[in-house]
């Protein structure tokens, strides 16, 4: 059977639309990866993953990954202890292996950044492709960030805090803040993006040019611009058909160029 032939101009509208589509997602992708590697940063600093509630009277404070603070009524402000550049100073192990991942996160999110500047130098698809290795593997590190850290919460400081009934994966009178549930919220957007880098990896076509020299397109190479990934205004591909003349002469119109055609000033009457 011979395979039906397209419009090559038609064809290279719905390419070049497409791609426009293309680079928009990407740009999408690129701001989202921005917003969480600065989110993610500023969860593994701040000292608000677990605190003291309006029902805690035992004690008052917050707990981060390295850090625990605690009020100074002489100064009237918060003083916290612990380093992430000293492990010694971290609370316990739990802790330790908490402040480890979450920063290793953090560090794979920023190199992520630094790698959007490849896309100037190399192929967009190996760039994708890195991002999204990269930025799975940080979802995986958040994700054991946030289930090693409530293992921890058996620890005395702990419990000065949130009282003697605070325990591992028990946290007593104190309650979660925002720094854990944005850390936990991290787990899922670094694994979507992950995702969206290697189907924008895989998505990226290139014009068919040899096809459109010839001026024919098949539809196996139409892929990803096809009427789907259109608007509703977008120019339908049509068949090209042939009309016989006179003189044993054959002229070529598809239906789209007879009707613009028709319409002219001058042309109403026009017949073949």
């Amino acid at each position: 059977m011979e395979k039906p032939m397209y419009n090559p101009e038609t064809a290279r509208i719905y390419y070049f639309r497409y791609m426009r589509e293309y680079r928009a997602v990407c740009v999408l992708w690129a701001l989202l990866t921005i917003i969480w590697c600065i989110l993610n940063v500023v969860a593994f600093i701040q000292p608000h993953w677990i605190g003291d509630t309006d029902d805690d009277r035992t004690g008052y404070g917050h707990i981060g990954v390295f850090q625990y603070c605690k009020p100074d009524s002489a100064y009237q402000r918060y003083v916290c202890d612990g380093s992430f550049t000293s492990f010694n100073s971290i609370l316990n192990d739990a802790f330790r292996a908490t402040t480890f991942f979450c920063g290793v996160s953090a560090l794979l999110m920023l190199i992520v950044v630094a790698a959007l500047l490849l896309f100037f130098c190399f192929k967009k698809t190996i760039v994708f492709y890195l991002c999204g290795i990269l930025e799975l593997i940080s979802a995986v590190f958040m994700f054991l960030a946030c289930v090693i850290f409530p293992s921890g919460w058996d620890h005395q400081e702990v419990r000065n805090l949130c009282g003697s009934t605070a325990d591992q994966y028990k946290l007593g009178y104190c309650g979660v803040r925002w720094g854990y549930i944005l850390a936990i919220l991290g787990i899922f957007d670094a694994a979507l993006l992950a995702i969206l880098a290697f189907v924008l990896a895989s998505k990226r076509e290139e014009f068919p040019k040899d096809s459109y020299v010839t001026g024919t397109v098949n539809k196996s190479e139409l892929e990803g611009y096809n009427v789907d990934t259109m608007s509703k205004r977008s120019i339908p591909i049509q068949p090209v058909v042939t009309v016989p003349g006179g003189d044993d002469r054959h002229e070529r119109f598809s239906e789209y160029s007879q009707s613009q055609f028709s319409r002219r000033p001058g042309h109403n009457n026009f017949q073949l």
